[in-house]
């Protein structure tokens, strides 16, 4: 039997640089997200990005613009999470050394044509990203039903 966890609310952004964005993913894990974090009790989304980005790599964000929020649902050992994620866009911030400060994350810089072939997560991050880029717009990106889950 799967037990529900709390509904998480996370910030999260997307740092670009030219035609590169910056990319997180637990060590051992193949799968991606944006740099960003779980919102604390009391904290506002903005604190909350602001001191998870500074934690785990060293960086202050400025200019932040919202570009959406994408609700991710998942099952990791019998456990049904579900994370809004608030997003937001920033440039990386000039002479940025790219590296982890947190021992079980490790951040990439990867081309914007290579996501085509990375597991993102939530799933709608591609489409975040590339709806982002095209049109400026936020959006609201649904995360799909698990199965059996109702």
């Amino acid at each position: 039997m799967v037990s529900l966890a709390p509904v998480e609310i996370s910030a999260r952004v997307l740092f670009l640089r030219q035609d590169r964005v910056l990319l997180a993913n637990r060590r051992g894990r193949s799968w991606f997200y944006l740099p960003g974090g779980n919102v604390g009790p009391g904290e506002t989304v903005e604190a909350a990005l602001r001191r998870e980005t500074r934690e785990q790599a060293g960086l202050d964000v400025t200019d932040l613009e919202f570009i959406g929020c994408a609700e991710h649902v998942y099952v990791e050992e019998d456990v049904r999470y579900q994370e809004i994620n608030v997003l937001f866009a920033a440039d990386l911030p000039w002479g940025a050394q790219i590296g982890s400060w947190e021992f079980d994350v490790d951040l990439t810089a990867v081309a914007l044509t290579s996501l085509r072939g990375l597991d993102l997560r939530p799933v709608s991050l591609r489409a975040v990203i590339d709806g982002w880029l095209a049109h400026r717009r936020p959006t609201w990106y649904g995360a799909p039903a698990l199965a059996g889950t109702g």
